[in-house]
């Protein structure tokens, strides 16, 4: 599924936190790593070259192959990483919430900016993230809009990928959350339909659950924790990457507080009415 992961960091420890999340992706998944650390000052690049040869070394050695890479550009580095991206469409960018040197790897600044750039999801490491085996179910947030299904299809390949299973969790919004049972009938036929209609798409099972709570951005990160899920899966919900995740959305709420990566997808047009109910080609 994925032949090789790009690693984007600086010289911050917290960027280097998305590798180490990478290698035990990489190790489950059969791919190669690509670190990747953008410049803007040619004289700089030899030693950046050599220090990230110096950390890598210091980490290793790998059961999966490494590579880096320096790449030098006055432009935006977010620029820079999408002509790599492009370069490897089969690739997926493994990237650190919070990086803070001199490609300031932060979500809402190059994350985002990528995302804009870009159409591929995202696996963002986000503050409280260790590296796990990745046994773990995958955990997708669903909200009953088509926007928040287009993360389905992925959820479900990385579930395969990882040989794990796919929950899907439906998050009520406040307003729906009372104590009438025909809601809860009904959202809960919400979920199952969708969980049907993803096993019959990938070909494995899929489990699915309801939540009610006021607060999606803690309470999804919370049943990840306590379900030992390996993965969040979610979409932007923006037409133009991050945009929403900047302003402090339930998305971004995940990456804050989860405790496993969450991969953002970033939705590949808009969705009109005249579209099929449920999108299962991302």
């Amino acid at each position: 599924m994925v032949p090789q992961l790009i690693v984007p960091v600086d010289e911050s420890a917290e960027s280097w936190r998305a590798f180490d999340v990478a290698l035990q992706l990489a190790a489950h998944t059969r791919s190669d790593v690509r670190v990747v650390e953008v410049a803007t000052d040619p004289a700089d690049g030899r030693f950046t070259h050599e220090r990230l040869i110096d950390e890598i070394n210091r980490r290793g050695p790998f059961d999966v192959g490494v590579t880096v890479e320096v790449r030098l550009t006055a432009d935006w580095i977010a620029s820079e990483l999408a002509k790599l991206v492009s370069l490897h469409p089969d690739a997926i960018v493994v990237m650190s919430s919070h990086g803070k040197g001199r490609s300031a790897a932060i979500l809402g600044s190059v994350t985002d900016d990528l995302m804009r750039r870009t159409f591929g999801p995202i696996v963002v490491v986000g503050p409280h993230v260790q590296p796990s085996d990745f046994s773990g179910p995958i955990l997708v947030s669903v909200d009953g809009s088509q926007e928040s299904e287009v993360a389905l299809p992925l959820a479900a390949a990385w579930a395969a990928e990882l040989n794990t299973t796919p929950w899907i969790v439906h998050v009520a919004s406040p307003a729906e959350s009372t104590s009438d049972r025909s809601n809860d009938v009904v959202e809960t036929a919400y979920s199952a339909r969708l969980a049907r209609e993803l096993a019959a798409f990938s070909g494995h099972a899929v489990e699915y659950d309801e939540l009610h709570g006021r607060h999606p951005e803690r309470d999804i990160p919370d049943y990840a924790r306590r379900h030992g899920a390996s993965m969040i899966v979610a979409s932007s919900h923006g037409r133009s990457g991050l945009s929403r995740l900047a302003a402090g959305s339930v998305t971004s709420g995940f990456v804050r507080n989860a405790t496993c990566p969450v991969t953002v997808v970033r939705l590949p047009h808009p969705v009109r009415a005249e579209q099929p109910e449920h999108m299962w080609a991302y």
